[in-house]
């Protein structure tokens, strides 16, 4: 185990990976509101925006 001096001067940040959500990546999570809002986006489009 280092210690958090050697830790903090390091330049790459260490990052801890959690798998246990991989189950959910093939899952259609609120799949409805996601089609909804495709539906939107394709019948009434992205807003104009104008530049000042």
């Amino acid at each position: 185990m280092k210690t958090i001096q050697e830790l903090n001067e390091r330049k790459i940040p260490i990052v801890r990976i959690d798998n246990s959500l991989e189950k959910y990546l093939k899952m259609p999570i609120f799949q409805d509101k996601v089609d909804k809002a495709n539906e939107a986006l394709r019948t009434i489009g992205l807003p104009k925006i104008g530049v000042k």
